[in-house]
């Protein structure tokens, strides 16, 4: 079987890019949704902007997570520099997720190791910045198996989460955490959409 771009043949698990993956799930046990990317750089494992996960990627890029400065320097700091991937945000550098950006483009949504998120997480208690190195999440672009992957429980996960419905999903227009309402994350005075 061969992976589509369009993730067809991935639905339901298979092959892509001539190697295995396991059933495009988020995790909501529903069909995962392609990351929402912006003008950002192409992202998963197999640069199809699915948060992927295949028993063939030790890293486990399947946390759809939305880059920020901050986090950019945190994961800098642990010898994993993504810097060079988002230029754009050095601009605005560093940043939380309750300051602007830029309202100019949306933000980057990047499919970030497992391991990695769960460290800012860990990190997030003794860090002088708090919680605002750890990325927001979008869930129902989250592959299933991150928190198995990654070693961290759902809920946990779900505390980070953006989106419509404040709990990672598409919909509604209610509040999630940190001040996110819609598909946005609160920048100024309006916010920025996380776009596709």
């Amino acid at each position: 079987m061969s992976g589509g771009r369009d993730g067809s043949s991935s639905a339901n698990g298979g092959e892509e890019g001539g190697l295995p993956v396991f059933p495009r799930k988020n995790i909501f046990g529903d069909t995962l949704r392609p990351a929402p990317v912006g003008d950002g750089p192409t992202t998963g494992f197999f640069r199809n902007n699915f948060c992927d996960a295949s028993p063939h990627d030790p890293g486990s890029h399947t946390v759809a997570a939305v880059v920020t400065p901050t986090f950019l320097d945190f994961s800098r700091s642990r010898g994993n520099d993504l810097w060079p991937l988002f230029p754009r945000l050095r601009q605005s550098a560093p940043l939380s997720v309750s300051t602007s950006q830029s309202t100019t483009s949306p933000p980057c949504v990047w499919c970030l190791c497992a391991s990695r998120w769960y460290e800012a997480l860990k990190a997030a208690a003794s860090h002088p910045l708090g919680e605002q190195i750890v990325p927001r999440v979008v869930l129902e672009a989250t592959h299933e198996r991150a928190p198995l992957d990654g070693g961290f429980s759902k809920e946990e996960l779900e505390r980070f989460a953006v989106g419509g419905d404040g709990t990672g999903g598409a919909g509604g227009g209610g509040n999630g955490p940190a001040g996110v309402t819609g598909w946005e994350i609160a920048g100024g005075a309006t916010g920025e959409k996380i776009g596709r």
